[in-house]
């Protein structure tokens, strides 16, 4: 059902299109290009799209259209899906390129676009500040520790630094609005000021929190032209997994502040709609569905979009109910099943410190191994577990005599002899063997691990980790 589900959602999705004005007329000649097609790309979040395609004659291309293109960073793909170059699309969108493929991606000239000049005047001074601070670095590798000449390298390596963001802030200063001044807004870096204790220590924490307040503070969430650059994907990943703590209440909380920054039924919403619940979805952070669940009941459940077939919806909101039985932190569904006897075994009526529910088969190979180990390790260590193993198979026989040859005092019963229901939807069980970690009051610690990681998700909690 999940790989249904994905493959869907990507297969239908798709944004709405926003009018910015009247038509586009984008004129290329490039020469000694001989392919029949060529194609207008542009960065889509962590994707290429196509805009447009055209048929070169002798290396003259025209890519034209009613509807403005979407503003953003785009490029000429070549037939082979091979990007040539980029180019910068804004409020004007009728300008000419000229360009020659044995100079590529250098050599390239526009005609009725200052935007495009500005953005290739960027291109070659940054090319030339790179090759200085290469410069700059080899020196450096051949210096012996201590030299008298370091200093003053790096101070010439610190200035150009210096010198190219200065560069940057006047762009986004005269060009407030241009998407040159986009670009280097969304690869702009917070400054943080240094922050201090009482005690004159540095304040690591103070230093994190105000990087994190302060990391959108130049990208307009409101602004979907974000959107077709090539950095803002990557943005939004570092801050989700690198800045963010990894705690899922803590991620919902800043995935419902970044939908509300955007407005309704825009690009940026839908895609970060799309992207959050993709990512949390296949997660495979175990507390991490919690997040899916969120989105689902938030933003789906009582919402319909022109992006998501009705039927994806409906499997989306079955798999989120399916999930949230079993969410780390939740009461354990009780489970009433009948053990080798025909007498029937209340999960709950377990008592131990720990209770570990185990779904297994005695058919899998790999369900047998987890066994051992898990034996293994209740006979190697003073734990106070319970295991409340759920065989899944059909043939009684198999399973007793499996049982009677390993000799595991454990509570064994079988999930086709329930009265509690389905298992497979209680615990959203697809496959065999899976585990769930219980505390002494059947809270859920843990789920879908395997018996090697037993002992350090028991030691993490029993230090308060968890």
């Amino acid at each position: 059902m999940k790989k249904v589900i994905l493959v869907l959602l990507t297969a239908i999705f798709h944004f709405s299109v926003l009018s910015q004005g009247s038509s586009y007329e984008i004129r290329i000649q490039l020469q000694g290009y001989s392919d029949s097609i060529a194609y207008l790309g542009n960065y889509f979040g962590d994707k290429l799209a196509i805009s447009d395609t055209c048929f070169p004659v002798q290396g003259e291309m025209v890519f034209s259209g009613t509807e403005p293109l979407k503003q953003g960073v785009y490029f000429l793909v070549g037939m082979k899906r091979n990007k040539m170059f980029e180019f910068l699309i804004g409020s004007d969108q009728d300008f000419s390129i000229q360009a020659d493929m044995k100079t590529l991606p250098g050599g390239v000239t526009f005609t009725g676009s200052e935007e495009n000049d500005r953005f290739y005047e960027y291109l070659d001074y940054n090319k030339s500040n790179y090759n200085r601070i290469k410069g700059l670095r080899t020196s450096l590798s051949t210096l012996p520790p201590g030299h008298d000449s370091i200093p003053l390298i790096k101070d010439q390596m610190e200035f150009i630094n210096a010198e190219s963001i200065d560069y940057k802030l006047r762009i986004i200063d005269e060009y407030p609005n241009s998407i040159l001044a986009l670009l280097f807004n969304v690869m702009r870096e917070t400054e943080v000021p240094d922050f201090f204790t009482s005690d004159g220590r540095h304040d690591s924490l103070a230093a994190y929190l105000y990087y994190r307040n302060h990391y959108w503070e130049h990208v307009n969430l409101g602004d979907d032209r974000f959107l077709r650059t090539p950095v803002f994907h990557r943005k939004l990943e570092r801050y989700m997994e690198e800045v963010v703590p990894g705690h899922p209440d803590t991620l919902i909380t800043e995935i419902d502040k970044m939908i509300a920054m955007t407005a309704e039924g825009s690009e940026m919403r839908n895609y970060l709609l799309w992207e959050f619940t993709n990512k949390y979805e296949t997660s495979r952070v175990m507390s991490y569905d919690k997040i899916f669940v969120h989105m689902v009941d938030t933003y789906y459940a009582q919402q319909d979009y022109d992006w998501l077939h009705p039927t994806v919806k409906k499997n989306m909101i079955n798999r989120a109910d399916q999930m949230r039985n079993v969410l780390i932190g939740s009461y354990a569904p009780s489970l009433v099943m009948g053990d080798t006897a025909m007498k029937f075994r209340s999960l709950h009526d377990t008592e131990a410190a720990y209770t570990l529910v185990l779904f297994w088969s005695s058919s899998c190979g790999e369900c047998k191994k987890e066994i051992e180990t898990i034996d293994a390790y209740l006979n190697g260590n003073d734990i106070d577990m319970q295991i409340y193993a759920v065989n899944t198979d059909t043939t009684f026989s198999n399973w007793k005599n499996f049982i009677e040859r390993k000799k595991l005092d454990w509570v064994h019963v079988n999930g086709n002899l329930s009265l509690s229901g389905d298992y497979h939807r209680l615990y959203d069980i697809y496959s065999t063997p899976v585990m769930f970690l219980l505390d002494r009051e059947k809270i859920i610690l843990a789920k879908r691990i395997s018996a090697n990681q037993l002992p350090a998700v028991i030691g993490r909690y029993e230090e308060g980790k968890y």
